[in-house]
């Protein structure tokens, strides 16, 4: 049997993590993850897929976050009836994730269609619904890690602990004399899996994530990080305004919230307010402790704490406006959508205000930025001044560091064909292939490319048999032509009001039109458009918006 391995996501970006395996006549998709980041990368989320759903023979799911299985219901409401491979602990958690996510699209919808600067476009259109989520769920079908599965004749599987979060793989294959491994996202300790320790047999190909390639973190003890997190809170509180922190629903915000009630506790911080605007966070957490997971330090649960306070509805949420003094963790952890939004347009241009980063901000999204410093920005059509303080706290992330990966690849050594790097902006991407060069027995590296196919063979590197599309290095620049749009007309504005008359004003914006327009002119003759992937109505929508 040929295989064939085609990367239709998180190639040269972080995020849409999608591979189709192909094993003679059988099809198999690992991952089905969202696209977030820039308008232009949000925007394939609504291209026809590059694959036929109803063709699948099956779908193996690495781990919950939506940048790995947000996109499944929509291969389900597609014709997709091949059953889910995961872990136990990630069939209960991806329920109230998508259930969320179908509800935050049609939420994101009417919002988008209500926007002063979309009147007249054609209505945007949710991917999929709650029934497309619960077919998606019935479909799942759990695996303890460690235990071998055939999902398709001829084709073996098993899970190895990824570290990353609750329930997260990575993924062995055995198919046609070959053994395939895909990282998945790890954790630190993931490069602890003895994954020679069975029969000793080599890998032939390996797909390992690259996040963190060209960072090292020092190891931060559990004391220091709640050090540090009080400090940050503590100069917020005295400010008199709210403290602000995005946070992912699974996992980041338990940990925050356990380090917070510990801090108080034992009065390494003065108790205050504190307001969880998700209510997947809560949900989340309820099927966090039915999987196994512990509560930090085996103390007492931190939601069960008399400062902790959780909102359900919308009218609780917009409850939290009058606010001062309190500290709001909400969702989406990279300011994409959900309520953190309103509260950024409610705080950021507040001086005594604070905005707390806990976690990786794709390039290009509302989060990296704030985050990069920006001096304005654009939430919802509406443009903010940033006056906010804006702080960052990196000892919470659950990817390994360059260093982690490193080990996790020499784990993996010897392999006899290829290692892939793939979840990665091309920083990481570059630096990590440079370093694992250096490992033994790994000799071909490759950085895929957006839809670029390989033919695998037992030992032997692998044979590309597939370009990736011509327009992959404009999908995934960290900015776009919208991120520059949109900084472009809030410094327009900006230095417009700078002049001294209204007189002023209006040369200045007629000898910029006539200049815009003759540059429009120019290059809408010199560069006609390059098919691509079939695209839906909602990829025009969403490529013709700003931030």
């Amino acid at each position: 049997m040929a295989i064939e391995l085609a990367f239709h996501g998180a190639a040269g970006t972080v995020t849409g993590s999608c591979m189709e395996l192909t094993i003679g006549e059988r099809r198999i998709l690992i991952d089905c993850g969202m696209f977030q980041g820039s308008r232009t990368l949000e925007a394939l989320n609504h291209e026809q897929l590059p694959f036929d759903p109803a063709g699948l023979d099956a779908i193996v799911l690495t781990h919950a976050h939506l940048d790995h299985s947000g996109r499944l219901p929509l291969v389900t409401r597609l014709g997709s009836t091949a059953e889910i491979w995961c872990t136990p602990a990630t069939s209960k958690l991806i329920d109230p994730l998508l259930q969320d996510a179908a509800r935050l699209q049609e939420a994101d919808v009417h919002r988008r269609n209500k926007r002063p600067d979309r009147a007249g476009l054609p209505p945007f259109k949710r991917l999929y619904d709650a029934n497309d989520v619960k077919h998606t769920v019935r479909q799942t079908r759990p695996l303890e890690i460690g235990t071998w599965a055939v999902p398709v004749p001829g084709v073996l599987i098993r899970f190895w602990d990824a570290c990353h979060i609750l329930g997260s793989a990575s993924v062995e294959i055995r198919a046609d004399g070959q053994r395939l491994l895909f990282s998945g996202d790890i954790g630190d300790r993931a490069a602890d899996n003895p994954f020679h320790g069975d029969d000793g047999e080599p890998f032939d190909h390996v797909v390992c994530e690259s996040t963190y390639g060209d960072r090292d973190r020092a190891a931060v003890p559990v004391a220091d990080r709640r050090a540090a997190l009080a400090a940050i809170v503590t100069a917020a509180m005295a400010r008199g305004g709210n403290l602000l922190i995005p946070a992912f629903a699974l996992e980041r915000t338990q940990v925050i919230l356990a380090d917070l009630v510990a801090l108080f506790a034992t009065g390494g911080l003065a108790p205050c307010p504190i307001y969880v605007d998700s209510p997947l966070a809560e949900r989340m957490t309820r099927t966090y402790r039915a999987s196994g997971g512990v509560d930090i330090d085996g103390t007492p649960s931190p939601f069960d704490d008399a400062n902790v306070h959780f909102t359900q509805s919308t009218a609780q949420s917009r409850g939290l406006s009058g606010l001062s003094g309190a500290i709001i963790i909400a969702g989406s952890g990279m300011c994409t959508g959900g309520r953190i939004r309103e509260h950024l347009a409610r705080n950021i241009s507040r001086p005594d205000s604070t905005i707390l980063f806990v976690g990786y901000q794709v390039p290009g999204t509302l989060g990296s930025v704030i985050r990069g410093g920006a001096a304005t920005v654009r939430i919802s059509g509406n443009d903010f001044d940033v006056l906010a303080h804006v702080e960052r706290l990196d000892a919470y992330s659950a990817h390994a560091d360059r260093a982690g990966l490193l080990r996790w690849i020499s784990a993996c050594a010897p392999v006899r064909g290829g290692l892939f790097l793939t979840h990665g902006e091309a920083p990481a991407l570059d630096r990590l292939a440079l370093d694992a060069s250096t490992i033994a027995g790994v000799s071909h590296i490759i950085i895929p490319a957006l839809d670029e196919r390989f033919a695998l063979a037992p030992g032997a590197p692998p044979r590309r048999i597939a370009a990736p599309r011509k327009d992959a290095p404009e999908l995934v620049a960290p900015l776009d032509w919208r991120n520059r749009y949109a900084a472009f007309t809030s410094s327009l504005e900006r230095r417009l009001r700078q002049l001294p008359t209204n007189s002023a004003r209006e040369q200045a914006l007629l000898a910029a039109d006539e200049a815009l327009r003759r540059a429009l002119e120019a290059r809408s003759v010199r560069h006609a458009p390059t098919p691509q992937r079939t695209k839906t109505a909602n990829a025009d929508i969403v490529e013709a918006e700003a931030s």
